[in-house]
């Protein structure tokens, strides 16, 4: 959680705890702290950035160099906004194609509406060829529209950045399917991109970007984000928002609630609405919206990191899985060549890292995930890496 997500998360606390929902809160909440009298606002000065739901908008459009038209949708659960993203991928598509690094819980989602509108899904194996045979990222695009093309597909469902860190050349495969073969409708998940990698959603290569907050944007609450980028295809992204909820298929408090506040017209009986997730996630954006170095040149800090830590695990059991350069994030894959840890159960394979100040997650058959701050990394905490690293083997 970044210090300014914290700071606003403390006040916003004080503030409800200390105004609840009185007419001061109900007019910082829909205008923005400049509402409040000077005299209170001076209490939460930490929430001086709160424009309102519109303005935090503006922002997110902003970091992700969007124009200012585009609609963005915020909801409590991501998984109504990866719903409302497979229901445009099945209105629009036949055959979509999604790789075998996907989130299994987003392509559970896929695969319901895709069979509730007998539609198909084309999986590309590509696991493998990253890992083990070191792809090249133009020989990945190749792989990809290859099988986009030999299964006739006209959908895209891919990841920005992978769950085990691979940065798939989304971008770069709708430019090699060109015109003629442009996807009907193309969805990227961005969970692990955002705050992360350098995006270029000016370009249009997709339709709908899905996000979330409490991953490296470090708002810490979760949140779900979608954006527009297309303008051909928002209409119909907007219209089969308002035809799921009013089905109650996107059925989301936080949804309704910020439609409300922007169009000004709060309804008499709603849904109660955790709303900290929202000030959390604009105090975010806005320290993002303002950081010193390009997203290019902190991602490149990442990766040093993370070639830090290869370099230190030589030697204590435990084998980097990294792709390519081109394709590598700031997470690192590591698999150990040791029984133990393979039979080890997850839970108390990340308890033992934990023991020794190592945060991370656990997979079975002794495979754990590493994600690295853009800081350069130190003697000490290398050391400490490696440490880790031959004590949990």
């Amino acid at each position: 959680m970044c210090p300014e997500a914290q700071a606003a998360d403390i006040d916003f606390a004080r503030f409800a705890g200390e105004e609840g929902c009185s007419l001061y809160f109900e007019q910082f909440l829909q205008s923005g702290y400049m509402a409040l009298p000077p005299s209170l606002a001076r209490q939460y000065l930490s929430l001086s950035f709160w424009a309102g739901i519109s303005a935090f908008k503006n922002d997110l459009r902003s970091v992700l160099a969007l124009p200012a038209a585009r609609n963005v949708f915020v909801a409590n659960r991501s998984a109504q906004l990866v719903r409302l993203a497979a229901r445009a991928l099945c209105r629009r598509c036949d055959n979509i194609l999604v790789s075998d690094l996907e989130w299994p819980a987003y392509l559970q989602i896929l695969s319901a509406e895709c069979q509730r509108h007998q539609r198909t899904i084309t999986a590309v194996p590509i696991r493998h060829a990253v890992f083990r045979e070191k792809i090249s990222k133009a020989a990945l695009t190749d792989r990809l529209a290859s099988c986009y093309r030999n299964h006739n597909c006209d959908g895209l469902f891919l990841s920005a950045v992978t769950f085990q860190g691979i940065r798939l050349p989304v971008a770069e495969l709708v430019a090699e399917l060109g015109d003629e073969e442009k996807p009907r409708f193309t969805v990227v998940d961005g969970a692990q991109a955002l705050n992360h990698i350098p995006l270029g959603l000016a370009s249009g290569y997709c339709d709908l970007f899905l996000a979330g907050c409490h991953k490296w944007l470090r708002a810490y609450h979760p949140m779900g984000l979608a954006c527009c980028c297309r303008p051909s295809s928002e209409p119909f992204i907007e219209s089969l928002s308002q035809e799921m909820f009013s089905e109650g298929d996107l059925d989301d408090p936080l949804f309704d609630f910020t439609n409300q506040l922007e169009q000004e017209r709060p309804k008499s009986f709603s849904e109660t609405v955790n709303l900290a997730p929202l000030f959390t996630a604009a105090a975010a954006v806005r320290r993002m919206a303002t950081a010193q170095r390009p997203k290019s040149e902190e991602l490149l800090g990442q990766r040093e990191n993370v070639q830090r830590a290869v370099d230190r695990s030589a030697g204590t059991g435990w084998k980097p899985a990294t792709p390519v350069e081109s394709l590598q994030t700031g997470i690192l894959l590591l698999e150990s060549v040791a029984d133990v840890p393979q039979a080890v159960p997850v839970d108390a394979l990340r308890q033992r890292f934990l023991s020794q100040g190592i945060a991370l997650t656990a997979y079975e058959n002794g495979l754990v995930r590493t994600s690295f701050p853009v800081q350069p990394l130190g003697s000490a905490e290398t050391a400490l890496f490696r440490s880790a690293l031959s004590f949990c083997i």
